[in-house]
């Protein structure tokens, strides 16, 4: 689907994995939880889920065709709920959009773009987690989410070698 100046689209993993990569970088950079060292992405994990048909991913370029550039993307792991074992859910693993593509509400437009995928796919809920660094809560409420749960994290152990 293009939309001015960016287009969106649904991709395998593998095809994108090293410009995701380069995103990912700067996505750590800007909001990454450093208590655990270093940003490690397990692309085979992702590329084995994505051929398990468990994983949704959702790219924004600038531009068009092979010129254009993933300025963001949206990626989520679609699996039955554990609890509910006929509901088809997506989690949002990562979700992020470089500061020089925010302007025009692009964000808005790759939240609702991934949505309408998953819908597409037989999704019935869709998870995001929101750092509070980082809280776009209130892009989410707008387009009807909810503020169903909290997070909470701690680190175990000591210093990672």
């Amino acid at each position: 689907m293009v939309r001015g100046a960016y287009s969106f689209a649904r991709v395998p993993i593998a095809t994108v994995a090293a410009e995701l990569q380069a995103l990912a970088e700067r996505e750590y950079e800007e909001v990454g939880q450093k208590d655990l060292a270093r940003l490690n992405v397990d692309w085979d994990r992702y590329r084995e889920l994505d051929a398990a048909g468990n994983l949704a991913t959702f790219i924004v370029k600038r531009g068009h065709g092979n010129a254009g550039r993933i300025v963001g993307y949206s990626v989520f792991v679609v699996q039955t709920h554990i609890h509910y074992r006929d509901a088809l859910v997506a989690a949002n693993s990562a979700v992020y959009v470089a500061p020089e593509a925010r302007a025009g509400r692009i964000v808005l437009k790759l939240l609702r773009y991934a949505e309408i995928g998953l819908e597409a796919q037989g999704v019935r809920k869709i998870y995001y987690h929101v750092k509070r660094e980082r809280d776009f809560g209130p892009l989410l409420a707008h387009l009807g989410y909810e503020d169903a749960e909290r997070m909470f994290a701690k680190v175990l152990g000591g210093e990672e070698g």
